[in-house]
């Protein structure tokens, strides 16, 4: 099952998972593996050919409800490692914003290897 992710949600979804990267870099104490996972930024590579079928197509990103927790995580460590308010604050509203939208999960579909959502059906009037 996957969201529709706005372009505008995942370019906040990208500067909150790489400014927890770089706060979880400065702080130190923490292998490549572990930063890579708990700051959710292996979630990105998976994400960016969605985000060019998106443009391609005219419609919003494919996230699949399972990746979710990579902004969990993001977020929670983000707060955890002293990260900008602004950012914290632009992460938890995603979280809220991707957990409501998980109640409108649909099933995806891969076209060309890549996960995309298919186009709703339009609505035609009655009568």
């Amino acid at each position: 099952m996957a969201i529709e992710l706005s372009q505008a949600d995942f370019r906040i979804l990208v500067r909150v998972i790489e400014h927890a990267r770089e706060r979880m870099e400065a702080v130190g104490g923490s292998d490549t593996d572990t930063i890579r996972n708990a700051s959710g930024v292996e979630l990105l590579p998976m994400l960016y050919p969605r985000v060019g079928t998106a443009v391609a197509r005219g419609h919003a990103v494919a996230m699949l409800v399972s990746e979710i927790r990579h902004v969990e995580a993001a977020v929670i460590n983000l707060e955890s490692y002293g990260g900008h308010e602004t950012v914290l604050v632009e992460g938890y509203a995603l979280l809220k914003r991707l957990t409501a939208l998980k109640e409108r999960a649909r099933v995806a579909e891969t076209v060309d290897g890549i996960l995309t959502l298919p186009r709703p059906a339009p609505h035609a009037p009655c009568g």
